[in-house]
C-alpha cells in the first residue's frame, strides 16, 4: 500500500476513528486500564517481553495483565483509594511496575511515576507535592522513600517487605479480591500526575488527562508508524512522559511491548536490539549520539534490523539524521513533546512526508501549531518565537499545573498551551527548535538560540556532544560559551578550540560563534538526557 502524502493523512485524519479504534466512539466515561488490557484479554496474545539484567525473560499475555491488574486495583479499593486519589509509583523496570500502574488506572486513580533514579529528596518532594495516598517502591529502593510524609502514605514494596509497617506485594495480590469493574472516568479527569524533568529549574507537577491514550495516538500511529508485528522497544522509563505514553498507546493498540530492566548504554543498546530483533524503537537523542559516537564501523557490526526509528525529549540534530540514514538506512524522525503539550508535532513516517535534519516536522494530524509573540499573535514564517497548541477537544493532554494555590502557574494563555520553547516555521510548515525561552543568548543585540550553534559544533570529527549558554560580558551583555564533549579516543590538543569556532562561523555565522570553548567529560542532563543550560550557566 502506498504511503498517504502528509497532506493526504493530515485531511483524511478524524479524531472519531480514534475514538472508535479505542472503543470510546459515543461513551461519556471509559477506564484505561479496561482500554489498554481488558479489550485483549481473551486469549493469550502477548502484552509484555520483559529482560531482566541477569538474563532472566518473561512473557505476560494481556489475559494474564488482566488478571493481575483486577487484584492491584482491588486491594487499592480495600484499602480504601477512591477516584482520583494518587498512587506514587517508584520502581524498577519491571511487569509489576506495569500491573500498578494499570491497576491504579481500573482503581480511577492518579497514576504519579517517580523515576527510580532519583534520589530520596528529590522523591520525598514528589510523594508529599502530590499528596499521594499510596507509595509502591521494590525492595531495593526503600532506603530511598524517606519521609518525612505529611500525609503518611500506605507503602507497597515488591520482592518483600522491609520496613516495619509497610505492606508485601505478593502477600497483598494473594489476598487481594478482584476489582469489581473498572471505575468509570470522564476523559478530561486526572489519570496521571506527570512531573517536568527540572531542565530549566524546579520540577512542576502537570496533570495528565485520561484521553491522553487519543492525543498520542496520531504520534504513533503516523509519526512512529507502530503496526501489528512490530517488536517495539521504548527505552524511556514508564517513571517518565515519553515512556508512559508509548507504553500505553502501543498496548492500546494491541502491540506487544518489549522492555529491559537494565539502563541501556550505546554499546548494550546494539546488542540489545541484535538479540531481540527489535524492528521499531522509540528512544532519546542521548542514546542515538552515544551510538553514533561509537563509529560507523562499531555499529555496523552489530545485526540490528530496524525498520522505524522515533526520537523525543530533546531535538535531534541534523548530523544524527544523517548518520543513521546512511549506516542503518533508517530515518529516525524527530518528535516535539513536552509534559504540558504531549506529542503535537514530529515528523511522519507513515507518510511520504521529506525530512529536513535538523528539523522537528510539522504539526501531527489533529493538531495545530502556531509561533507566537509575546501579547499571543501569531508570528510570520522565519520568526522566532514561543511554540504553542491549540488542543482539540477529543485531543486533549494535559489540563494545567498541579498546584491550586493563588497564584500558581499556567501554560494556558487563552486557548494556546505555553510552556516556553522556543522555534520557527519555514514557508513549508516545518517547525525548527530554537532553545528555551530562558536559554536565549542575548548578544550585541543578536538574539541566538543555542541549538544551531550546537549543530553546528557536532560536524566537527572530534566532538560527541556540545552545549552552549551565555555568559555574561561587560561589552556584548553576553558572548557564547561553549561547553564540548569529546568522542572516545579524542583528546584536547591545542588548536582543537579554534577549529570549532571556525565550523561554527562556516557554518552558522560570525556572529554566533562561541567566544569561549571548555571540554568537559560529561555535560549535567536530567535522568531522561536532556541538557541542563542553567546548571552551566550557574558555572559561569
Amino acid at each position: 500500500m502506498t504511503a498517504p502524502s502528509y497532506e493526504a493523512c493530515c485531511a483524511a485524519f478524524r479524531w472519531d476513528d480514534v475514538l472508535e479504534a479505542l472503543g470510546w466512539r459515543g461513551r461519556a466515561t471509559v477506564n484505561l486500564g479496561e482500554t489498554l488490557v481488558d479489550r485483549f484479554a481473551d486469549g493469550e496474545r502477548v502484552a509484555l517481553r520483559w529482560h531482566g539484567t541477569g538474563g532472566a525473560a518473561r512473557t505476560v499475555s494481556y489475559r494474564a495483565l488482566k488478571q493481575e491488574t483486577d487484584r492491584v486495583a482491588g486491594w487499592l479499593a480495600s484499602i480504601g483509594v477512591a477516584k482520583g486519589d494518587r498512587v506514587a509509583v517508584i520502581m524498577p523496570r519491571l511487569p509489576e511496575t506495569v500491573a500498578i500502574l494499570l491497576g491504579a488506572w481500573k482503581a480511577g486513580a492518579v497514576y504519579v511515576p517517580i523515576f527510580a533514579g532519583f534520589g530520596a529528596d528529590a522523591i520525598r518532594h514528589r510523594i508529599n507535592d502530590s499528596g499521594a495516598r499510596v507509595v509502591c517502591t521494590h525492595a531495593t529502593l526503600r532506603d530511598k522513600v524517606a519521609g518525612p510524609f505529611p500525609h503518611a502514605p500506605t507503602i507497597l514494596v515488591v520482592g518483600g517487605a522491609v520496613v516495619a509497617g509497610d505492606v508485601d506485594y505478593e502477600a497483598a495480590m494473594r489476598g487481594a479480591p478482584d476489582i469489581a469493574a473498572p471505575i468509570p472516568c470522564a476523559r478530561r479527569d486526572p489519570a496521571a500526575l506527570i512531573y517536568t524533568s527540572g531542565s530549566t529549574g524546579p520540577p512542576k507537577g502537570v496533570a495528565i488527562a485520561t484521553n491522553l491514550v487519543a492525543a498520542i495516538w496520531p504520534a504513533m500511529r503516523y509519526g512512529a508508524d507502530l503496526q501489528d508485528g512490530d517488536v517495539f522497544w521504548p527505552t524511556g522509563d514508564p517513571g517518565w512522559g515519553y515512556g508512559l505514553v508509548c507504553y500505553a498507546v502501543a498496548l492500546a493498540m494491541g502491540v506487544p511491548v518489549v522492555f529491559w530492566e537494565a539502563l541501556p548504554t550505546p554499546e548494550s543498546a546494539l546488542g540489545f536490539m541484535a538479540k531481540v530483533g527489535v524492528t521499531s524503537l522509540a528512544t532519546v537523542p542521548t542514546l542515538l549520539r552515544g551510538i553514533m559516537a561509537l563509529g560507523a564501523e562499531r555499529v555496523r557490526a552489530f545485526d540490528v534490523r530496524l525498520r522505524r526509528i522515533a526520537s523525543c525529549g530533546e531535538p535531534l540534530n541534523a548530523e544524527v539524521v544523517r548518520f543513521f540514514d546512511a549506516v542503518w538506512g533508517v530515518t529516525p524522525m524527530d518528535q516535539f513533546g513536552s509534559s504540558e503539550q504531549g506529542l503535537p508535532a514530529g515528523n511522519l513516517a507513515a507518510t511520504t512526508m521529506t525530512v529536513k535534519p535538523g528539523s522537528m516536522g510539522r504539526a501531527m494530524p489533529g493538531h495545530r501549531i502556531a509561533v507566537l509573540d509575546e501579547t499571543g499573535a501569531e508570528l510570520p514564517d522565519d520568526t522566532v518565537g514561543l511554540i504553542a497548541l491549540a488542543p482539540h477537544a477529543e485531543g486533549t493532554y494535559a489540563l494545567d499545573y498541579w498546584s491550586t494555590a493563588p497564584g500558581a502557574p499556567s501554560f494556558r494563555r487563552g486557548d494556546w498551551i505555553v510552556t516556553g520553547d522556543l522555534g520557527r516555521r519555514d514557508a513549508d510548515g516545518y517547525l525548527w527548535f530554537e532553545g528555551r525561552n530562558d536559554d536565549v543568548i542575548k548578544s550585541a543585540g543578536y538574539r541566538i538560540g543555542p541549538f544551531e550553534v550546537e549543530s553546528a559544533i557536532l560536524t566537527h570529527p572530534a566532538v560527541a556532544e556540545a552545549a552552549v549558554v551565555g555568559r555574561p560580558d561587560a561589552l556584548r551583555g553576553q558572548i557564547v560559551k561553549a561547553f564540548v564533549v569529546l568522542r572516545p579516543g579524542e583528546a584536547e590538543r591545542d588548536g582543537l578550540a579554534d577549529e570549532i569556532v571556525a565550523t561554527v562561523r562556516r557554518l552558522v555565522g560570525a556572529h554566533q560563534y562561541p567566544r569561549e570553548v571548555t571540554f568537559v567529560a560529561e555535560l549535567p542532563k536530567t535522568t531522561t538526557g536532556k541538557i541542563q543550560r542553567f546548571k552551566l550557566r550557574a558555572l559561569g
